[in-house]
């Protein structure tokens, strides 16, 4: 497998982005005109292309656009990466983000952002402890439906900030250090969730950890009940240390969880 990250261009492959929506989020599809758009007015359209494949197939792509943060200040919205299922697993949406990083800094633009569903431990891994975002926002349900269907989790999201020239961000990707271990992440923090089926206990202290499943889709289809409640016990913990201060900051699994780590210090940005 030889993968190049390039600019999308062309009619043939900002189809091939819509296509490749489809097989990835059945459902609405950004559409071609408006990738177009976007990437000539500021936003950002990479392409992962497989070279060894006949044709050179579209596998991934990154999308997004500029914005503004609370402060008024210009940010990039990443607002879709998708990788093809049989392509995952191969760092190629490790490389779309890198690439999108190194789009977006020759902007000048120091701050990224994007969601991730909190019970994801694939996204968490790259987003938090791969690629050095932090997170201290919470969203509920941000795509609905409303009222959310007995037989579905509500569409909560964490905001992930990437300060892209933040010392934590350049030591990270400049030498990536080893992970730590779940044992690691837990040592001196609280477990605010230690069970999905009770309130999460009273946050004190400097560190924080919350707990969350490894597989979610397995477990929203053998065990909804119990998946729901992951949903709302995370929801119910995350924004009240939020509130109070703390942030994400690491992540860390051991197979059967993942844990992410909150601290209470000044984000570097």
């Amino acid at each position: 497998m030889s993968i190049t990250i390039r600019p999308v261009t062309g009619y043939a492959e900002f189809t091939a982005c819509e296509e490749l929506q489809r097989v990835v989020w059945p459902g609405s599809v950004v559409p071609l005109n408006m990738l177009y758009t976007a990437q000539n007015n500021g936003g950002v359209v990479l392409g992962a292309f497989d070279e060894s494949a006949a044709d050179t197939p579209l596998v991934g792509f990154v999308f997004g656009f500029l914005g503004r943060d609370s402060s008024n200040q210009i940010k990039h919205c990443s607002h879709m990466a998708a990788v093809l299922p049989n392509y995952r697993d191969t760092r190629i949406g490790e490389r779309l983000k890198l690439a999108q990083r190194d789009e977006v800094v020759a902007q000048g633009i120091e701050l990224m952002t994007w969601t991730f569903d909190p019970l994801l431990s694939r996204n968490a891994r790259l987003n938090i402890r791969k690629l050095g975002g932090i997170t201290r926002t919470y969203k509920d349900n941000i795509y609905g439906p409303e009222p959310v269907p007995d037989d579905q989790l509500p569409s909560d999201r964490f905001v992930v900030e990437w300060w892209l020239n933040a010392p934590r961000v350049l030591a990270r990707l400049s030498s990536p250090e080893q992970a730590p271990t779940a044992e690691e992440i837990l040592a001196g923090a609280v477990l605010l969730n230690p069970d999905p089926m009770l309130p999460p206990l009273p946050i004190q202290g400097k560190r924080l950890v919350l707990r969350i499943p490894s597989q979610i889709d397995a477990l929203r289809t053998n065990d909804f009940a119990r998946a729901k409640a992951w949903r709302c016990q995370l929801r119910m913990a995350a924004k009240d240390a939020f509130d109070l201060g703390y942030h994400i900051a690491d992540f860390a699994s051991d197979g059967e969880y993942g844990y992410y780590l909150l601290v209470h210090e000044q984000v570097a940005g």
